[in-house]
């Protein structure tokens, strides 16, 4: 069950990446500084993706906090502040190192998503935005993020 439900997840998760990076992969250098958000600070191309990296890194972190039965995120956990300290945490990085960082990144999230238990799917923690989801929904929510940021870079670029 457990290879079965990596395989379902690892799909997934391989067709929305390989729709982002076709998208980037085209985008001349100018278009990955194109406004994607701009409420409060502005988001850019470039941000979004260090957003989407961060992100799935933090929940690798949480999947591998709830299998050791630690805390993930605090109660009192401000994912808005969280998200508006993301341009100063990202730096300025080039557009082939935030892709380099996703590549590694989401190598990472398979290798552990790769090595759960049958049991471990359905052990549950607190996300910062869902509440308390499982493990499995920790995947699906990295699925729909990666999806919905995807749609706004597309609709930012007018593609």
């Amino acid at each position: 069950m457990s290879a079965e439900r990596s395989a379902q997840w690892k799909g997934k998760l391989s067709e929305s990446r390989e729709a982002l990076f076709e998208l980037l992969k085209g985008l001349a250098p100018e278009q990955w500084q194109a406004t994607v958000f701009a409420e409060g600070e502005t988001w850019t191309v470039a941000t979004v993706l260090a957003h989407l990296v961060e992100s799935e890194r933090g929940m690798s972190i949480h999947v591998h906090r709830i299998r050791k039965g630690e805390e993930t995120v605090p109660e009192d956990f401000d994912l808005e502040r969280w998200n508006a300290g993301l341009i100063r945490r990202a730096g300025d990085v080039s557009p082939e190192e935030l892709m380099a960082n996703a590549v590694s990144t989401r190598a990472k999230t398979l290798e552990v998503m790769e090595s759960l238990g049958d049991d471990e799917w359905e052990l549950r923690g607190r996300h910062a935005s869902r509440g308390e989801i499982t493990v499995a929904q920790y995947y699906e929510t990295i699925h729909a993020h990666e999806v919905g940021h995807l749609e706004d870079i597309r609709a930012a670029l007018g593609a």
